[in-house]
C-alpha cells in the first residue's frame, strides 16, 4: 500500500503551498556606503531610537550640516559619543521636543541651545561664555559647532570673543557680524585663519568666512 499523502486544509489539493519571499528593507540612500562614516552610523542609531520611542514616527534623513554638527559636538564632549547618545535619549523624553512636528526632529536637536542642554554633566564651565543667542538656522548651528570645537581645543578666550559675533550664511560663505568696524578688523586679523581651519576640520558646508561690522561702514 502506498504511504498516505497528507491533504491540504482546503481539500485534496496536495500541491506545495507557495511561501511569500522575504523582502529585505533597503537601507536609505544616505547610508549606501559599504563602510558608513561615524556620523551616519550615529544618525541611523538616533532614528532607530526615535522610531522605537514613537512608533508612528517616520525616519528622517540627515539634516544639512549633520556631519559638521557631529564632528563639533563630538569634540565638545571630549570624543565621548556615549554622551551624545545620552543627550539624544534625553531629547526623545523632552516635552518640548515631543510637542514638535515632526516629533523630536533632528533639526531642532542640533541647535546649540537644545542638544547642549541634554548633555550629562553639562556645567557652566564646560561651554563657551554666553554671547548673543545663536539663531536656529544652519548658520547658527555651524557657528555653534565652531565655537564648541575651539572651546574643546582649549581656546576658551578666543571662543568667548568670537561668541559675540552674529552668524549668517551667504551661499557657502559664513558671514560674521561684529558690533563695530574696529572689532571686525581686529577679529579678522587675529582669528580668520583659525576660523577657516576649524570649519575645514569640521567638514562644514561653509568654505569661506567674512567678518564685517554691523550697520553702515
Amino acid at each position: 500500500m502506498s504511504p498516505a499523502v497528507p491533504l491540504s486544509r482546503t481539500g485534496g489539493d496536495t500541491s506545495p503551498v507557495p511561501v511569500a519571499p522575504v523582502v529585505r528593507k533597503a537601507p536609505p540612500k544616505w547610508m549606501e556606503e559599504d563602510a558608513p562614516s561615524p556620523d551616519k552610523v550615529f544618525f541611523a542609531w538616533t532614528q532607530e531610537q526615535r522610531c522605537t520611542h514613537f512608533p508612528g514616527a517616520i525616519p528622517e534623513a540627515p539634516p544639512p550640516g549633520w556631519a559638521a554638527w557631529y564632528a563639533g559636538a563630538l569634540a565638545a564632549v571630549g570624543g565621548d559619543e556615549a554622551r551624545l547618545r545620552a543627550a539624544w535619549i534625553a531629547w526623545l523624553e523632552d516635552a518640548w521636543g515631543q510637542a514638535r512636528q515632526p516629533v523630536c526632529a533632528t533639526r531642532a536637536f542640533v541647535s546649540p541651545e537644545v542638544w547642549r542642554r541634554h548633555v550629562p554633566g553639562q556645567g557652566a564651565q564646560s561651554a563657551p561664555a554666553a554671547g548673543p543667542a545663536l539663531p536656529a538656522t544652519e548658520a547658527g548651528a555651524t557657528w555653534g559647532q565652531v565655537l564648541a570645537a575651539l572651546h574643546a581645543d582649549g581656546k576658551r578666550y578666543v571662543a568667548e570673543q568670537l561668541a559675540r559675533l552674529s552668524p549668517s550664511l551667504d551661499g557657502d560663505m559664513l558671514v560674521l557680524e561684529a558690533s563695530d568696524r574696529f572689532a571686525a578688523a581686529s577679529l579678522h586679523d587675529e582669528c580668520l585663519p583659525l576660523i577657516e581651519a576649524t570649519l575645514a576640520r569640521l567638514g562644514a558646508p561653509a568654505r569661506s568666512v567674512l567678518i564685517h561690522a554691523a550697520g553702515p561702514h
